[in-house]
């Protein structure tokens, strides 16, 4: 698959993103391609313009972009409406309300076309329609998603995306964790959450499309939306961190808590440093052979932090919640290097 070119994911979908060998935080751009009408959603950041204008270039001509969809305002998801607009791109900014008063602040002279204010929906390219769905607080008080009724996709911003270190355009199974430990990190409460995704199982949709990560198609949705609405996230971890927080610490774990820890601390750095380099490092830090020791247990956290400093955020979350579902067995103690992490 040639990422260096626009790429269909959908009869007249395409992604036009960016793909960095090097990144582990990806964005997904999309060209709704019309006859004579078509639509940019999260035209992606300044740095990414040169590549992302580009594979719109090779699909339609400049003056065939007519709307650009900001789902949030982020400057990774949507700083990109300047240099499109300095180059001569003439469109419409669809954006909720919330999103518009912040947009304003890249270039206050935007043409604006608030979905608050036009039931949701946008009319284009001789009467097709697209539908936006509200989800907010997941992560931005404005945020929304964009549902193209015909091919079934749902463009989902940040909802759904992922730190990956192995990228692929299209996601397989090995896809759930990588997203989990994305979704934790921006989702403020179940409550939110599911909030979302019972509008999200409303719709029929054939494929997901995040700003972040990888594309989803329609074997995986179920597995996805089930991982969301099951995930630990904001509220409940800031309740379990409090409680971790007050139990005693302790430095001698016994083995098949370490072991456990160590499975941990492993699959979730995979996500942001990739599995080959994961391993590297765990077999650097415990030869073969090499009985697992708590000192062995924080040189290999503090290997993996070198490595990318990420990788302390997204593997919190189940440590955490493994402490606080393991707490009888610790004895109501927590290991010390946990209580570091909630810190770092």
């Amino acid at each position: 698959m040639d990422y260096d070119k626009a790429i269909e994911i959908a009869e007249n979908i395409y992604w036009v993103g960016v793909s960095e060998k090097e990144a582990f935080f990806r964005t997904n751009s999309y060209l709704i391609k019309g006859e004579n009408e078509s639509v940019l959603i999260d035209p992606g950041s300044i740095p990414q313009f040169d590549i992302v204008s580009k594979k719109v270039l090779s699909l339609v001509p400049k003056e065939q972009v007519k709307y650009v969809i900001a789902s949030h305002q982020d400057p990774d998801v949507c700083s990109g409406i300047v240099p499109f607009k300095q180059n001569g791109f003439k469109f419409k900014t669809i954006a909720h309300s919330r999103v518009s008063a912040l947009l304003l602040f890249y270039d206050k002279n935007l043409d604006l076309y608030n979905i608050d204010e036009h039931n949701f929906e946008l009319t284009y390219d001789n009467g097709k329609k697209l539908k936006f769905v509200f989800t907010p607080y997941f992560h931005s008080p404005g945020a929304f998603v964009t549902y193209e009724p015909n091919s079934k996709v749902l463009f989902t911003s940040d909802i759904f995306g992922a730190f990956q270190k192995d990228w692929a355009l299209f996601a397989d199974h090995n896809y759930v964790e990588a997203m989990k430990s994305f979704n934790e990190l921006y989702a403020p409460s179940k409550e939110i959450v599911n909030f979302s995704v019972k509008k999200f199982r409303e719709l029929d949709v054939n494929t997901i499309a995040p700003q972040h990560g990888s594309v989803i198609k329609k074997d995986l949705i179920e597995t996805m939306y089930h991982a969301l609405e099951t995930m630990d996230a904001g509220m409940f971890l800031e309740n379990a961190e409090i409680n971790v927080l007050k139990m005693e610490v302790m430095d001698e774990i016994p083995v098949n808590i370490l072991s456990d820890i160590f499975k941990i601390v492993k699959e979730r750095s995979e996500t942001v440093i990739g599995k080959e380099r994961a391993e590297e490092i765990l077999k650097e830090t415990v030869p073969e052979g090499t009985q697992l020791t708590y000192d062995l247990l924080k040189k290999f956290i503090e290997n993996v932090k070198n490595e990318n400093s990420l990788a302390i955020a997204v593997m919190k979350v189940p440590l955490v919640n493994y402490i606080m579902d393991n707490s009888t067995k610790l004895k109501g103690k927590v290991p010390g290097l946990v209580k570091e992490i909630i810190y770092m």
